[in-house]
């Protein structure tokens, strides 16, 4: 049944003014919005919760956020080289990709929307006396740091020296399920594709050699 948005009074289908005040009828429904729609999307929600999935052929993570519902879901193929990742959200479409590059003297991935526009390129250093460190930047131009202890899943990215998002174990305890906080102002496709690629070279690659 349809609602006077002017005054809240039900009203009969099909009606043009309402019955009670008199102004021009603009339907509003009663039905509550989809549980999807209130739980946010992947790439709007800021605390998120990503679970790694070992497949047979298969690396795959799903997100949700910390009430349990289902964000996304991110896939690439053990056998494919150079890697590759396809990030879609909780409706089946593509939010991203994520495309490792064949012959490169450092790591590096790139990001690319469902277009296929670039995103951003990250890359891993090696710090001579303190360990390894990421960065992401586009167009040759770095705008994105990201350091910390990798394989423990304990680490944060900064834009021009300022925290904007922080992957962390401290919600869990259970050992394949990891936090994702943005806590900054940060496209949140770039930094669910950095924990990806970071998870898939620090911790993935690593386990099956």
């Amino acid at each position: 049944m349809p609602f006077c948005q002017n005054c809240g009074m039900p009203q009969p289908d099909g009606a043009t003014f309402c019955s009670n005040c008199g102004k021009p009828m603009v339907a509003v429904s009663n039905t509550p919005e989809p549980a999807s729609n209130a739980a946010g999307s992947l790439s709007t929600v800021n605390d998120l919760v990503m679970m790694k999935k070992i497949l047979s052929l298969r690396e795959h993570y799903d997100f949700e956020d910390r009430d349990g519902n289902k964000l996304g879901q991110a896939e690439g193929n053990f056998f494919q080289f150079p890697a590759r990742f396809v990030v879609k959200d909780a409706t089946g479409s593509e939010l991203m990709h994520v495309e490792g590059k064949v012959f490169s003297i450092r790591r590096q991935f790139t990001f690319y929307d469902a277009t296929g526009q670039e995103l951003g390129t990250i890359k891993r250093k090696i710090v001579k006396l303190v360990g390894e460190e990421y960065w992401v930047e586009k167009d040759g131009v770095e705008f994105m740091r990201i350091y910390g202890n990798f394989t423990e899943h304990d680490y944060q990215m900064t834009l021009n020296g300022t925290q904007v998002a922080l992957v962390h174990k401290k919600w869990f305890a259970v050992r394949d399920q990891i936090g994702v906080s943005m806590t900054g102002d940060i496209d949140h496709r770039v930094a669910i594709g950095a924990v990806i690629v970071i998870e898939h070279i620090e911790v993935t690659e690593k386990e099956n050699r």
